[in-house]
């Protein structure tokens, strides 16, 4: 199998560039909707409940196209299926632009998050089909980065666009990012897929349930809940604690995703100490963050240290997670990656509307202890199956 380490990597770097750059421009259209979506509203005539479809179409979109992307994308090159995906990224975000009522703006953003949804998992499976386990952390760290700087672009870039540019011109710049994207994801080599190529899409699924996916993804659900539950809900909070504007809590945000990128960048220590350890240390860690962030929400510097804090160990937990799964099913990478995109959009869902619930039943407390409590959960699943999840994947039934 060929690699994009060592030499490989130095080859392709323009083209790992293109994978970090695609992350970069997923992130930032899932981003940059907030900051202008009032003017979408204004402009369509909608409500606050109609507005809500713009975003929650995105998610399930993706949610339900990357599982069977992963089980027949695997079947092609994994090349091919971002360089396609990303293609209908840039086209279905120029009908974002171009939409004359907001029935095609809501069928525009459901493309999008079709795309992205046979994107992302062939970008994740691809660094598992291409890069040797042993350093797969740091390689995986480098894209995975991609979400940090869509964070840190994403809001501030999209109000700056929304002003100026206008609510169009922020989907058509969105646009240009991921057709500059899809260029360079061209140049990458194109490695031989890790699913064996005689293997029936039911094999390929059997694969993986037999496999210590099942449990990644539980992992993976659990602190996803837990950070889309409470994250969902921090702005309101902290602005009604602090009396800060919407543009003010931006540098929360900011603060963050400047942690998330150090954790991401910093992802060879997975390599150097073990994989599994230091992501189930990293969701160990969280607990203390979110058992502190009720108290953080009334003090500025508190809650910037928090956030930073936040950012790195999420950066650590999700990036460690990515590559064990990629490892555990390696002879079915692409469907294992796309069911982690798939429980990853269904938790930023289920997250949203269970958090919700506990804070308007229980207050803010609560539901940070809540959240406290899925990633102790988390933690303690990974560690508890780590000889499991080390273990070589069994081999496909004939």
């Amino acid at each position: 199998m060929k690699s994009i380490d060592g030499t490989r990597l130095n080859q392709g770097r323009t083209g790992l560039m293109g994978l970090i750059l695609g992350v970069v421009a997923v992130g930032v259209e899932g981003l940059v909707i907030s900051p202008i979506l009032g003017d979408i509203s204004r402009e369509f005539v909608v409500d606050a409940t109609q507005t809500a479809w713009a975003v929650a179409v995105y998610g399930l979109a993706l949610a339900l196209i990357a599982p069977p992307i992963g089980l027949w994308g695997g079947k092609f090159s994994r090349r091919a299926v971002m360089t396609v995906g990303l293609i209908v990224f840039v086209v279905s975000g120029l009908l974002c632009a171009a939409a004359t009522n907001f029935a095609m703006f809501v069928g525009a953003r459901a493309l999008c998050g079709a795309a992205a949804g046979a994107f992302l998992p062939s970008c994740y499976a691809y660094v598992g089909d291409s890069t040797p386990y042993e350093n797969r952390g740091q390689v995986m760290g480098w894209v995975m980065a991609g979400w940090s700087i869509a964070l840190i672009l994403g809001v501030p870039v999209g109000s700056v666009a929304g002003e100026f540019l206008g609510w169009r011109g922020a989907f058509v710049g969105v646009s240009v990012l991921g057709a500059v994207a899809a260029f360079l994801v061209m140049g990458l080599p194109n490695v031989a897929s890790s699913n064996n190529p005689g293997s029936s899409i039911a094999k390929d699924a059997l694969a993986v349930i037999r496999s210590a996916v099942p449990v990644l993804l539980l992992v993976n659900f659990l602190d996803m809940v837990s950070f889309y539950g409470v994250y969902t809900y921090l702005g309101m909070v902290v602005r009604a604690r602090l009396g800060l504007g919407s543009s003010a809590f931006g540098i929360f945000v900011l603060c963050y995703g400047m942690g998330l990128l150090v954790g991401t960048m910093n992802a060879r220590l997975l390599d150097k100490w073990g994989k599994e350890r230091i992501a189930a240390c990293a969701l160990a860690l969280l607990v203390v963050v979110f058992i502190a962030l009720p108290g953080a929400t009334s003090n500025h510097g508190f809650l910037a240290v928090c956030m930073v804090l936040w950012g790195m160990l999420q950066g650590l937990s999700q990036t460690g997670i990515a590559a064990l799964i990629t490892q555990a099913g390696r002879r079915a990478t692409g469907v294992a990656t796309a069911c982690m995109s798939c429980t990853t959009y269904l938790a930023v869902a289920i997250g949203a509307m269970a958090g919700g619930s506990l804070l308007e039943a229980y207050g803010f407390t609560a539901l940070s202890w809540a959240a406290a409590m899925c990633v102790i959960f988390s933690s303690g699943i990974l560690i508890r199956n780590e000889r499991a999840i080390a273990r070589p994947v069994p081999p496909q039934f004939d």
